[in-house]
């Protein structure tokens, strides 16, 4: 098979979560799905009104809500999804290892999500208070802060590699529990 065939193949095994899928299949449509949000991200700053188009004081805000382009992407993002959660959960069958697995990726990254979130949000309440001048606790809510980015960034970067490593592991060259060897 070539590259296009093995990038397209999970949209053609769209609700199957049992069996095993190569390196190949995965990594080509991963690709396929980064390379369009990049092209479409490419768009959006580029279709972008300047910032001086925006201070002008007779610049149409209706401008910048969602044009075609916009509900294509949305669209294409809502029918590739299920796809992606099937071709990880059949790349982890690929290596022996239970679907299930993605559960906890994703529930790692939401959990670093959290995190990054309450150490904005904690920031951000403590500057509105140091500007009405209540600055009490303000040095120990700026660490808690700090630490809460620390640690969201080591579980998402942690996980991240986790991910990669598993997802570029070979294949198990025998039958396993999940199907045979699907080369």
């Amino acid at each position: 098979m070539n590259a296009l065939n093995y990038s397209i193949l999970p949209l053609f095994r769209y609700f199957d979560f049992k069996g095993r899928s190569t390196r190949s299949e995965f990594w080509w449509y991963s690709l396929m799905i980064f390379l369009i949000g990049v092209l479409y991200f490419i768009y959006s700053i580029a279709s972008m009104p300047s910032f001086e188009d925006m201070m002008d004081p007779y610049f149409d805000e209706s401008s910048l809500g969602y044009g075609f382009i916009d509900y294509v992407y949305i669209i294409f993002s809502l029918l590739t999804f299920i796809p992606g959660i099937a071709v990880s959960v059949r790349r982890l069958h690929d290596i022996n290892r239970t679907g299930w697995w993605l559960a906890a990726f994703y529930g790692s990254m939401t959990m670093a999500s959290a995190l990054f979130g309450g150490a904005i949000v904690t920031i951000f309440v403590s500057a509105m208070f140091a500007m009405t001048g209540d600055t009490g606790g303000l040095a120990s809510s700026f660490g808690g802060a700090y630490v809460m980015m620390a640690l969201g960034a080591g579980i998402f970067i942690g996980t991240f590699v986790w991910m990669v490593v598993w997802y570029a592991s070979p294949s198990v060259s025998t039958d396993n529990r999940f199907g045979n060897d699907p080369i």
